[in-house]
This record gives structure tokens, C-alpha cells and sequence, in this order.
């Protein structure tokens, strides 16, 4: 993503209608950066190291969320 952060990828698609279950992953997390994630709508906010139970978890609400949008 040339020029573009997940961030304002997400936000992009917002604008555009069409932004899927988001789930954020980060090595650098901050307070104004998860509020800024969650205010857009972020499924999940997570730093790294992830861990795998977490990551299922959200994975599989992501992918049912997305396939009661259908």
C-alpha cells in the first residue's frame, strides 16, 4: 500500500461504502491510535504478538460477520 496506512485504507473504504470486518494488528500501539480504529469501526485492535486464540477468535467473527452481510 504505496502512500497509504491501514489506517487510512480502512477510512478510504468507508468512504466508499465498502469496507469488510477490519481487524488491525500492530507493533506500535497507542491510545489515540486503537480509539482512532475503534471510533471507524475496527473489529478488533491488536498488538503484536498476537496470540493465536485471539486471532482465530476475531478471524471467525470477521469471516460470520461477513457472511451475514451477504
Amino acid at each position: 500500500m504505496p502512500n497509504m496506512s491501514g489506517i487510512e485504507m480502512h477510512e478510504r473504504l468507508l468512504e466508499l461504502g465498502c469496507a469488510p470486518p477490519t481487524i488491525f494488528i500492530t507493533a506500535f500501539a497507542t491510545v489515540a491510535l486503537q480509539a482512532k480504529c475503534e471510533k471507524n469501526g475496527a473489529l478488533a485492535f491488536l498488538e503484536k504478538p498476537i496470540d493465536a486464540a485471539a486471532m482465530e477468535r476475531y478471524l471467525n467473527l470477521a469471516l460470520a460477520k461477513r457472511l451475514g452481510d451477504q
